[in-house]
């Protein structure tokens, strides 16, 4: 199981710097020089300054990293990334609003993706790509050698899991998702996924569980409180 791990790797080495020079030339492209030059610039108009307004409590805050980081520095260290996560978990499961849920959500997988390392996430992406075009037999390998590389990683674990739910090897991804738990309980990228297979396995009263824990870590997550309710009601009808 090593070795096809390590010639992947390998692989990706090799063809990574022709894929950042065809980037290259891509970006060349789409940015031309224009047909006429432009016009000389104008000094700007004078405009009267208003007086300086001393700023509210927490603004410095506010403007460090993007909106769903709650004013919370950007972590530079491991140590950091998990406690940065703690809190933002925290933030997530109190927020009333869709919208800054979305954003804090958004920020909480950019940090899951911190905790694996370059290679690691560069097999996802390949395998990711492949997936995109519905060629989930040539993304499997990929997603094969993360799990190999880092089998602490509940990323890959996550990412895998979601190839093999395309392949409708719903036990595998099962399997894949509970490892991925295991290591990450708040990951609710996972939760969603479990939630849906056992659903399309029919074992729905398990799938309620998972919505009702998923619903605590992400109350907002898009669709999961209508898909909670019925089901909920499909499973009240059987007599629990």
């Amino acid at each position: 199981m090593i070795f096809p791990a390590r010639l992947l790797i390998g692989l990706l080495i090799l063809t990574g710097g022709a894929a950042n020079a065809a980037a290259d030339d891509e970006l060349l492209k789409t940015q031309p020089f224009p047909a006429e030059p432009a016009p000389a610039p104008q000094p700007p108009p004078a405009v009267k300054k208003a007086p300086p307004v001393a700023p509210s409590p927490g603004a410095q805050a506010r403007q460090k990293g993007p909106p769903g980081l709650m004013g919370l520095p950007w972590p530079q260290t491991p140590e950091q990334v998990s406690k940065t996560l703690d809190n933002l978990y925290a933030y997530l499961a109190t927020e009333g609003d869709h919208r800054q849920a979305g954003e804090i959500s958004g920020v909480i997988e950019r940090l899951w993706r911190l905790q694996g390392g370059d290679t690691v996430n560069l097999l996802i992406d390949r395998g990711e790509l492949f997936s995109a075009q519905n060629q989930n037999e040539k993304a499997l390998p990929f997603l094969d050698a993360a799990v190999e590389l880092e089998p602490q990683y509940a990323e890959a674990w996550s990412h895998r899991a979601y190839i093999e739910y395309r392949m409708n090897n719903y036990a595998a991804a099962l399997g894949d998702l509970r490892r991925a738990l295991a290591l990450e309980p708040n990951n609710f990228r996972a939760l969603d996924g479990m939630a849906k297979i056992l659903v399309q396995m029919g074992e729905k009263k398990a799938a309620l569980e998972v919505y009702d824990q998923l619903l605590k870590v992400h109350p907002n997550i898009e669709g999961g409180q209508t898909a909670r309710d019925e089901l909920k009601k499909e499973v009240e009808g059987q007599g629990i």
